[in-house]
């Protein structure tokens, strides 16, 4: 037992974080696997893409959740989006001082590093929070679900269909047990607007929660004023992304797939898509029928994502941000990146380029893995690839509808792509340099040209 304690306190805590997905996956696809989870078998690879899938809270399918897995199947899938959901959150902050009984500073400064996030309430509390805003915020939109189900199905399937889509949207899952996903409520205000702002709350990330739950109802002229920087930073940045997409996906899609469609119908399908395309993965129409601009305006915004400390993928809001603020700086010839009279660190500066980078060679990278390992249709195989693989970097889900039709060495390609993409690039990359030691030896520098 003393060698045992000996070789868990050895690993890392970014290690241990890693290890805890992997072995959840394991052990979803082989639950997946068992005879009573589906109508029919499923293979290793599939059962491992499907968990992969679930736990990551990426949305990605290979078979229809409705169909092809019994009720026991889609129950397993529903708890793996939960602990997967639950993942990064709680992880992030500590989820083993629950049972060490405090929260180390060797997991203050290891997750402190990944998220450039610092806590000073205590863990316990944190993830009392956690739990708190996550079940009522489902409980609540499952049940305005219920009542719009309700009238299409018995009262036992009504149940099961609100918990399922509550607790998908907002663990920005993207599994749907409907075959056509959300395309038959497309025209339905409540069920679109329900999971909408499931998808947006379960995007902003529990510190964003935690600050509007503690000044909102407080009857102040400006309440906006009175959150932190990196609140301000994702609010005003997830309106924006929200806005401006809905706006391209109605511009480039009004006369086509959206073609004599009422308007309000239009707009509740534009600002879903744009909602969900940057990390849920519903869709209330055909992705694989949009047009090609559309699809390169989603694959920016599944490539951007939620925000930091959420349950989100892609780069988050705040890294746009920051890249954003470096270009209006530099234009104005200004040295620092000034959000709200406050100046945003080097440090920080230096992380999100950095991830921008390392994100976006590694998207590059397993786009040209993906399209070396398969025959694709020469007119859509760049782009409908590159389209599948952000989508599982982004943890968002949509599909052209190619994914199943992958072989099964890209298959479990786009499987590391979805763990990746949910862990975080510095996670991994924290885990692949853990040995490593930083050097205290400066060269002398010189400069280069540029550009």
């Amino acid at each position: 037992m003393k060698n045992k304690n000996k070789f868990v306190s050895g690993i890392k805590p970014v290690q241990q974080f890693v290890a805890s997905f992997i072995v959840l996956i394991i052990s979803g696809a082989l639950l997946l696997m068992m005879p009573q989870s589906t109508v029919n078998s499923i293979s290793f690879i599939d059962a491992i893409f499907t968990s992969t899938s679930a736990v990551c809270v990426t949305g990605l399918t290979l078979l229809d959740t409705g169909k092809d897995f019994t009720f026991t199947g889609q129950a397993i899938i529903l708890l793996l989006i939960q602990l997967g959901g639950f993942g990064i959150m709680t992880f992030s902050i500590g989820i083993f001082s629950m049972f060490s009984g405090g929260f180390s500073l060797k997991w203050r400064f290891a997750f402190g590093e990944i998220y450039n996030t610092v806590t000073i309430i205590p863990p316990r509390q944190i993830l009392k929070k956690i739990f708190l805003y996550t079940f009522t915020i489902e409980i609540l939109t499952a049940a305005v679900l219920f009542t719009q189900f309700i009238g299409d199905f018995s009262l036992a399937e009504s149940a099961w269909l609100s918990v399922f889509h509550s607790v998908s949207a907002f663990c920005n899952a993207g599994f749907s047990i409907f075959s056509d996903n959300l395309v038959r409520y497309r025209s339905n205000t409540v069920v679109i607007t329900a999971i909408s702002l499931n998808i947006i709350l379960g995007g902003l990330g529990f510190l964003v929660l935690a600050e509007i739950a503690g000044t909102g109802f407080k009857l102040k002229k400006s309440v906006f004023t009175q959150f932190s920087l990196h609140t301000k930073i994702v609010l005003v940045s997830t309106a924006i992304l929200i806005v401006s997409g809905a706006a391209l996906f109605m511009l480039f899609e009004w006369g086509h797939i959206m073609r004599g469609i009422p308007f309000r119908e239009k707009c509740l399908v534009s600002v879903f898509q744009s909602v969900t395309c940057r990390t849920a993965g519903f869709n209330s129409v055909d992705i694989g029928a949009l047009r090609q601009s559309t699809l390169s305006v989603m694959i920016l915004l599944m490539f951007i994502g939620g925000s930091p400390g959420s349950i989100a993928g892609g780069i988050k809001t705040t890294t746009f941000a920051v890249i954003c603020g470096i270009i209006i700086s530099r234009i104005r010839g200004q040295r620092q990146i000034v959000f709200w009279n406050r100046a945003i660190s080097e440090e920080a500066v230096n992380k999100s380029m950095l991830l921008v980078i390392l994100s976006f060679v590694f998207i590059y990278s397993f786009t040209i893995l993906i399209l070396a390992t398969g025959s694709y249709d020469a007119n859509h195989s760049f782009q409908g690839v590159m389209f599948e693989v952000i989508s599982a970097f982004g943890t968002v889900g949509l599909s052209t509808g190619i994914t199943a039709s992958f072989p099964e060495v890209s298959k479990i390609l786009l499987s590391i792509v979805m763990l990746v993409g949910r862990v975080g690039v510095f996670a991994i990359l924290t885990v692949l340099t853990a040995d490593q030691r930083a050097s205290d030896i400066e060269i002398a520098d010189e400069n280069i040209m540029i550009g």
